[in-house]
């Protein structure tokens, strides 16, 4: 059956709106709220970091953006590599550009 072909693969059986059964990752799309159990992890990451290093990404996801924001507020260094500007960069939330000394 279906269920038993996708059971030990990372895929969870809910159902649409109309009761339909669908399988759907274990991934969180744009969009969607980031599971309860992610975020706690996530944050006990940040708070047991040296440092947080932001690769290719604007930070405009809030759940990006507050994970980058906790570490900051901690004292934690944040490094961005990214083409443009990041959200933190915006709000002037202590990112700076790497150029301060010329």
């Amino acid at each position: 059956s279906c269920n038993n072909l996708y059971a030990d693969n990372g895929l969870e059986n809910i159902k649409n709106a109309n009761q339909q059964p669908f399988y759907k990752t274990d991934v969180v799309f744009f969009g969607d709220s980031v599971p309860r159990h992610r975020v706690y992890l996530s944050n006990a990451a940040v708070d047991a970091t040296d440092g947080l290093l932001c690769i290719g990404t604007s930070l405009a996801v809030h759940s990006a953006f507050r994970l980058a924001k906790r570490a900051i507020g901690r004292g934690v260094p944040v490094a961005i590599l990214n083409v443009g500007e990041t959200r933190l960069e915006r709000e002037g939330l202590g990112v700076g550009t790497g150029n301060e000394d010329g």
